[in-house]
């Protein structure tokens, strides 16, 4: 079964050289008077993890608290405790919440991150609380459990270091929105354990699917969603782009089997997290939409919240029922289901299209990829002196003679590039992205579109730098996603 978003590791046995995460943003300080708040936040969070020590052990992919636990869940159980739901234990998702912290400005309560194999398909593969004075405690491994590590003491951490992310005070405070939208967000917050996911809506028995949440939670403060459908909520309000999500807005989602069409709602709760009814096994909870299932499967996203747009005649009651059913949430790791990696990316993407590639900047992608078929070889270790590559390899140096820097060398890096595009919508340029027979649906090879249901790839060393066919049954059942690139 193919899984779309990649589980780190999680040891700190090995020692390779690091690869540093493009600096996007530096983190913004707190405020003089949150200031205080935030160290004793960071304290208490600090205070549960040294707390376990001698009590939690480490066990891979488990999330069994407090007893057991991974590198991230280790992390995603000590703020959870202390109030701050990160929404994820996956080590790669951390390492993209909050804002990025340069090494030298680390507080207490940051996130810090190592990748001991950057040739591998995870970005990051471990990570730790700051702790201060050059300080992380850990989950470190089956032999150690909970370490507290100088950043400047075994090999390990030196040469391994990846990047930091601070998510305090971001997930402490609410950002500047309406009363109604906080409102909103508190109530779909408070159904969380206390509601079930079901259909018939049951306001009664607190029985809701996705869009029934979504109404029942805007009915509490008043406002009328007029139908408890995904595909009728999203013609409400106006569109809001990705970026300029706040909470209270709804946020809509495809699934595996709806082909793009819009069959989930939820409602953003802010720091890249919705609230939603996610299936009979998940219920009510929240989930970050930055990777994986949830940014694969995302359409749009509409504000209702004080737009008047939202009462216009157009928006008429329906009696449809919603359908299919509502996404199986994509489980962290360790727990027990792992629904398939979505093969397409919505088509319907109103307000956030993907967008179409320059003509001849993606013609001149393909072009330099069909001129390496007789030029280039498959590599272990990325060489342009000689043209030697692996599939990421490849990608990488020819959209780097395009002018188009891809950042990262691995496949599974690559494949949070640009915006997800549906495979059948590829275009000239676009890259798409496998698993193999051993890799569990982890993406481990990137290819080139070209064109024609085509794609060049460094394919392996018997083979070489090939053209292929997307029907051809390997390249068939080993097809994760694609990405646009080139805007």
């Amino acid at each position: 079964m193919k899984k779309l978003m990649t589980t780190a590791v999680c040891t700190v046995a090995l020692t390779f050289s690091s690869v540093s995460i493009p600096l996007v943003q530096q983190a913004n300080a707190a405020t003089a008077p949150q200031q205080a708040e935030v160290e004793q936040k960071a304290d208490n969070i600090i205070s549960t993890a040294k707390g376990l020590i001698g009590k939690a052990t480490y066990e891979r992919y488990v999330y069994n608290p407090p007893h057991q636990f991974g590198c991230s869940g280790f992390i995603y159980y000590a703020f959870k405790q202390n109030g701050i739901d990160l929404a994820t234990r996956d080590t790669n998702v951390q390492a993209q919440l909050g804002e990025y912290v340069p090494k030298d400005q680390l507080q207490k309560g940051d996130i810090v991150f190592f990748d001991s194999n950057p040739n591998d398909n995870d970005p990051v593969t471990h990570n730790g609380i700051y702790i201060g004075d050059n300080k992380i405690i850990h989950m470190a491994d089956e032999e150690n459990d909970i370490l507290i590590s100088d950043l400047d003491g075994k090999e390990y951490y030196q040469k391994n270091y990846k990047t930091a992310r601070r998510v305090l005070p971001s997930f402490m405070y609410d950002q500047a929105t309406s009363s109604t939208a906080e409102k909103v967000v508190e109530i779909a917050e408070g159904l969380i354990g206390k509601a079930s996911y079901g259909t018939p809506y049951n306001e009664e028995t607190l029985t809701f699917n996705g869009a029934g949440l979504t109404y029942y939670s805007f009915k509490q403060v008043g406002i009328d969603l007029k139908s408890k459908t995904a595909s009728e909520q999203s013609k409400l309000g106006e569109p809001v782009k990705r970026q300029d999500l706040q909470k209270g807005d709804l946020v809509f989602l495809s699934n595996n089997s709806s082909n793009g069409k819009i069959v989930h709602v939820g409602v953003y709760a802010g720091n890249n997290q919705i609230v939603h009814a996610a299936g009979s096994q998940s219920g009510i909870k929240k989930s970050v939409i930055l990777n994986g299932y949830y940014d694969e499967h995302y359409v749009t996203a509409r504000r209702v919240i004080d737009v008047q747009a939202a009462n216009t005649e157009d928006n008429t009651e329906t009696t449809e029922t919603e359908a299919p059913s509502a996404p199986q949430e994509k489980p962290e790791p360790g727990t027990d289901v792992q629904p398939s990696a979505p093969e397409e990316k919505p088509e319907n993407t109103e307000d956030k299209p993907a967008p179409a590639p320059a003509p001849n900047k993606g013609t001149e992608v393909s072009s330099l990829a069909e001129d390496l078929l007789d030029k280039a070889q498959y590599g272990y270790s990325y060489d342009e002196s000689t043209l030697s590559f692996n599939s990421s390899g490849l990608a990488y140096y020819v959209f780097k003679q395009n002018g188009i820097d891809l950042q990262d060398k691995t496949a599974a890096a690559q494949a949070t590039k640009g915006q997800a595009v549906s495979k059948s919508q590829l275009e000239k340029g676009d890259l798409v992205f496998f698993s193999n027979s051993s890799s569990n649906g982890k993406i481990v090879n990137t290819a080139i579109y070209v064109g024609n249901n085509e794609v060049i790839m460094s394919a392996g060393k018997s083979v070489g730098v090939v053209k292929r066919n997307l029907d051809r049954s390997w390249y068939q059942e080993n097809y994760v996603t694609a990405r646009r690139i080139i805007e």
